[in-house]
């Protein structure tokens, strides 16, 4: 949410008697009221409720200038985010005259949920409305159960409290949705959905044209090259958006995953806040029905929204956290191909809605923030169709030397946004023996069968990634010369450069391991290819060391 200051918009006019309908303290049995504004949105908090209006807007995505559409998409907004959010969301009220001409709130209807006495509302006068239909509303709200602004994971990522364990939390939250959203669309007649290569023309003429519409803030040039970039990259995914699409991967999303729209429900991370899509061929029906659903977009385009917001806010770590975890919890290895089109789709959209809130501010210096964050968002989107190229980096070594850690630390710097795909042996193991992501594993699950599987797995999985163009940082022991081969091979193959680490505790460590194989004590590593790093010291320093190494390519080339 964005706790900005109410504008003095013109469209707003039609909709002062609502707004002083729900910021009167009687209207909520004498509580105190907070109003908080957004983009498209007006919040008033009152005890323990939401009560949600619609501005009377019209942007170029999102159409809220009558109160019949202003109807359609809070109905249908109460339903689609009860997918994720069902404690969240309770219901509709209609705003209507009363008796004497006075507007007050009235139950919406069975179909919206909840009643005026569950939801704590003060005039039952207007209960026989509906008599007149839903034409007698003049406005509608959206109750939902209030939470802490603290709550929400850009407030928390703004004073620096995320938590891996909370972003993977989230992850998991997202792939849940998704599958999900699989089984709701699977079997549906007329599926697979409307979604392919057209329709993300469409978005993207749609994203252009608003953006052109604020040249005083983005340079002509610019969105010119962003206009070529992004059609190119259509253009060239052509066939995979397509086939994606065909095989189910284009679904009932969430359609506007920022961090804002996340918060702590119940003790675990909430997805709200979901993008309504109406059904625009519908003629006008009763104050019940629902007219309106979620985005139905590729779940890697519902994934960039997110990954895109970390990104903005300078949090890579987090989104590169996000972007393995969702991987782990659904191998969609073939979407990462369409995650440099989409990042910057999803930036060049947050750029023309940010620019629209500067535009709205009076005076016009109040929108200078706003400004900057737009032309930031802009930026994005032109750097994410530039990506750095991709490499495999592989870190082996003996357990406990911190072959994980340091992997987190590189991935996040190497390939495109938003950094490498770790592929770790001990995950991928438990994950193919189904067992617990925690506590010890059974003998049996070591056996050699089980390691071959494994790491051909990693191999398999590795090519995977490079073939989508993204970065991999391949996290195992390789403890023997024959699986150091195999990752190896992959990256020939790619062909991408190859850096081979083997991590050691200390120098003397690293002497030893530089030994030839008779002299070694028969651990059976063979002939060590790979550079022998100590890792003596923090992780940190480590990584800090290897990237400027990288920075250099030519030692790391494949045929090196």
């Amino acid at each position: 949410m964005d706790l900005c200051p109410a504008t003095a918009n013109p469209t707003l006019m039609d909709q002062a008697a609502t707004i002083a309908l729900l910021g009167d303290p009687a209207t909520h049995q004498g509580l105190a009221v907070e109003r908080i504004d957004t983009d498209s949105a007006i919040i008033f908090l009152a005890g323990d409720r939401a009560y949600k209006i619609r501005r009377a807007v019209h942007f170029p995505h999102l159409d809220l200038s009558t109160p019949d559409r202003r109807r359609r998409v809070a109905l249908a907004e109460v339903a689609v985010n009860r997918r994720t959010a069902p404690g969240l969301y309770e219901g509709v009220l209609a705003v209507v005259p009363g008796a004497d001409g006075r507007l007050v709130l009235a139950p919406a209807g069975s179909g919206a949920g909840g009643t005026l006495a569950d939801l704590g509302a003060a005039d039952l006068a207007a209960a026989d409305w509906r008599a007149g239909g839903w034409a007698a509303a003049v406005d509608w709200v959206v109750v939902m159960r209030r939470f802490a602004e603290s709550s929400l994971f850009d407030r928390q990522a703004e004073a620096g409290l995320l938590t891996r364990d909370g972003m993977r939390a989230v992850a998991d939250a997202v792939a849940t949705l998704h599958e999900s959203a699989h089984d709701e669309g699977a079997g549906r007649a007329g599926w697979p959905p409307p979604g392919g290569v057209e329709v993300v023309r469409a978005a993207v003429a749609g994203a252009l044209g608003a953006l052109r519409q604020h040249p005083d803030l983005f340079d002509p040039p610019a969105l010119d090259r962003l206009e070529r970039g992004l059609m190119a990259a259509v253009a060239r995914q052509e066939w995979l958006i397509e086939r994606r699409r065909r095989s189910g991967y284009v679904r009932p999303c969430h359609g506007d995953l920022q961090l804002g729209n996340i918060c702590l429900w119940g003790g675990r991370p909430t997805l709200f806040g979901a993008a309504i899509l109406l059904e625009e061929a519908c003629a006008p029906r009763d104050g019940d029905r629902v007219d309106g659903g979620p985005a139905v977009i590729d779940v890697f385009h519902d994934l960039a929204y997110l990954l895109m917001d970390l990104e903005h806010r300078r949090l890579r770590p987090f989104a590169n956290l996000v972007l393995n975890r969702y991987l782990e919890q659904t191998g969609d290895f073939a979407g990462l191909a369409l995650l440099p089109l989409f990042v910057s789709l999803c930036a060049a959209i947050r750029a023309h809605m940010t620019a629209s809130t500067a535009a709205a501010r009076r005076p016009v210096g109040a929108g200078a923030s706003f400004r900057r964050e737009a032309a930031a968002y802009l930026d994005l989107a032109l750097s994410a169709l530039n990506p750095r190229a991709p490499r495999l980096i592989a870190i082996g070594g003996l357990p406990g030397t911190g072959k994980s850690t340091l992997a987190r630390m590189l991935a996040p710097e190497i390939g495109p946004i938003p950094g490498a795909v770790i592929l770790q042996s001990e995950a991928l193991r438990r994950r193919l023996l189904d067992a617990p992501e925690e506590g010890t594993l059974a003998a049996s699950g070591y056996s050699e069968a089980v390691t071959t599987r494994v790491y051909g797995e990693m191999a398999g999985r590795a090519g995977l990634v490079l073939e989508a163009g993204h970065a991999v940082v391949a996290d195992a022991v390789y403890a023997r010369p024959d699986q150091r081969a195999d990752i190896e091979a992959v990256a020939h193959a790619a062909p991408v450069p190859f850096l081979g680490l083997w991590l050691v505790l200390n120098q003397q460590q690293a002497a030893d391991e530089g030994r030839p194989k008779g002299e070694r004590g028969g651990r059976g590593l063979g002939e060590m290819r790979w550079d022998i790093l100590s890792v003596l010291g923090s992780a940190a320093d480590v990584a800090r060391r290897l990237l400027s190494q990288l920075a250099r390519p030519e030692p790391w080339r494949p045929d090196a």
